[in-house]
């Protein structure tokens, strides 16, 4: 988050903004068909414009062949902006999403803020049409959690005490959110949506639409900030009855993986042992670490690892004949209970494994903060748990103490909730044990806990097996987590010039680049277009690069020679 200000500016106040906005709104003006009566309803809440454009193209891609209207959401509020918006420009949004064909943009945080002075209780005025707001048909306890969630993330705490649920900030939250519900209900029923488009599936003002789409049981697709052209999608057809969008999504990925990506593992083993090499240097997500040298992995054998690894026990201190578990700190505020998770809190399972850790000297004890933790945590969670267990046997550092050459050359055994570090270290020969889901947790590749009481057990056994030599991880799931990492970061990526990488960054060249493909290339077999239309018919949970259920033979030659036929 390097001078945002800066760099947003120079991008809207150049001659480059309103020409990009002007070719846009001719290049969709000749691509799509005419307008029908329901809408998709698309998200601009984040202030980075490249999420915005991924969101418009799904929308626009599905109404290429979905006769749609296109509304906008927008808008942020004071607790947004204070913890993580600096350029937040509605403005800017808004003239986007008019030149990707949006017949309203309505900022949606204006409403609340009205609605809860009550300046403007009447109906909403949306896309040419009076919506009545009525109550909401949320269940109470759903609303309380995301209630919750959204507390922790804009106070930046692990959990949500008696005293902050007494307080003026959690009534002032769940006012908010309630109105969210109300006015997401409203559009909900009186635009009859084909889809709801959104960068973000949690918090208040994101979640409560989701969840709204839920019950209305209209399509969700969850665009990510990452790669090219990538996102993943819950159909009402496919649900199963998991109590949170990610859970959902988690079975589904799992079993799409399972056909599609594992069977074809012969044809895909040099392409992700290709993505394998790049994941050592790369900082592509997932991945826990970041860019740079500090991101490299610069280990070929397992000599280098041994000769580094002598190194770094002495360094911290270790006893070079015990083996390293390392518990990697989720950021304790992020989106709890989004997914499956079998503590309280983050906080809860991290404070947990760190007293249990007292207990066994019989290894190396490695916790880790997360990179970012300071963007989630406002109490020194980690700072004081150290403290907590000073001169016990758990070594606590911060995570830009240690590159990756260190850590992978130390950690027999990592522990994790759901971050990608669990994707990382399976991929490298490296087991993880998981307290909690992720999108990846039913791949095959690492030690998921069904409860707190599996967890112990988990634990337990994996020391055991480390202190009798016996091996954690199989040749298989290593081979699973580098198929997972190649599926994520190429199978699951479309390449289109509608978007481009987001290493690009919000500069000029994003836009320029956008705009030479929009009046250059034509849109027949867009890879964007083919995508998106395959994905919604087949109600896929992920748009893929390639059809991933075509036949052998051709599926080895729609990866271009990579493999052999």
């Amino acid at each position: 988050m390097t001078a945002p200000i800066e760099v947003q500016k120079s991008l809207t106040d150049t001659a480059e903004f309103p020409q990009f906005c002007t070719t846009a709104l001719e290049f969709w003006r000749r691509n799509l068909l005419p307008s029908g009566e329901r809408v998709i309803l698309v998200e601009a809440m984040s202030q980075d414009i490249r999420v915005t454009l991924r969101n418009l193209t799904i929308a626009n891609a599905l109404r290429r062949f979905i006769p749609a209207k296109l509304v906008v959401f927008t808008g942020a509020d004071d607790d947004w902006n204070e913890i993580l918006w600096t350029f937040f420009d509605s403005e800017v949004l808004s003239a986007i999403s008019r030149a990707y064909g949006a017949v309203d943009v309505i900022d949606i945080h204006e409403l609340v803020d009205s609605r809860i002075a009550d300046r403007e209780p009447g109906d909403l005025h949306v896309a040419g049409k009076d919506l009545p707001v009525a109550g909401s048909g949320i269940e109470p306890a759903v609303l309380d959690e995301i209630v919750r969630a959204t507390l922790c993330r804009v106070l930046k705490v692990a959990r949500v005490t008696d005293e902050i649920r007494a307080g003026a900030k959690y009534a002032e939250v769940r006012r908010r959110s309630e109105q969210f519900s109300n006015i997401y209900d409203a559009l909900f029923t009186g635009l009859d949506p084909v889809a709801l488009v959104t960068s973000h599936v949690d918090y208040n003002h994101w979640g409560l639409a989701v969840e709204t789409a839920t019950r209305f049981n209209v399509p969700t697709v969850h665009v990510q900030s990452t790669g090219t052209f990538k996102a993943y999608a819950l159909f009402p057809e496919k649900r199963r009855g998991a109590a949170t969008f990610r859970a959902e999504l988690t079975h589904q990925i799992g079993e799409f993986f399972e056909q599609y990506v594992w069977s074809n593992r012969d044809r895909l083993r040099s392409s992700a042992e290709l993505t394998a090499w790049r994941v050592k240097g790369n900082w592509g997500r997932p991945a826990w670490w970041r860019g740079g040298a500090m991101a490299a992995i610069e280990l070929q054998t397992p000599e280098d690892r041994l000769s580094l690894r002598e190194h770094a026990l002495t360094r911290f201190g270790f006893d070079p004949d015990k083996p390293v578990v390392a518990v990697f700190n989720h950021a304790i505020s992020d989106a709890p209970r989004t997914n499956v998770e079998i503590f309280d809190d983050l906080a809860a399972w991290y404070e947990a494994t760190a007293n249990y850790a007292t207990n066994r000297d019989d290894v190396n004890w490695l916790f880790i903060d997360h990179p970012n933790q300071d963007l989630y945590d406002s109490t020194g969670f980690f700072d004081s748990l150290k403290a907590r267990h000073a001169g016990s046997p758990p070594v606590f550092l911060p995570s830009l103490e240690l590159s990756k050459n260190v850590m992978w050359s130390l950690v027999d055994l990592g522990v994790t909730v759901r971050g990608s570090i669990s994707n990382e270290l399976p991929a490298f020969g490296i087991p993880a044990i998981q307290a909690g889901w992720s999108e990846w947790s039913q791949c095959g590749f690492t030690i998921v806990a069904e409860d707190a009481g599996d967890y112990w057990k988990r634990l337990d056994d994996s020391i055991e097996s480390l202190l009798a030599g016996r091996p954690l991880i199989t040749e298989e799931q290593i081979e699973r987590a580098r198929l997972w990492a190649w599926f994520y970061r190429s199978g699951a990526d479309v390449s289109t010039q509608l978007v481009q990488p987001w290493e690009m960054g919000r500069t000029q060249q994003l836009l320029r680049a956008v705009s030479v493909s929009m009046r250059h290339v034509e849109t027949d077999a867009d890879p964007a277009f083919t995508a998106v239309r395959r994905m919604w018919a087949r109600k896929d949970p992920f748009l893929t690069r390639i059809d991933m259920t075509m036949p052998p033979e051709e599926f080895a030659l729609a990866l271009g020679g990579v493999s052999e036929l």
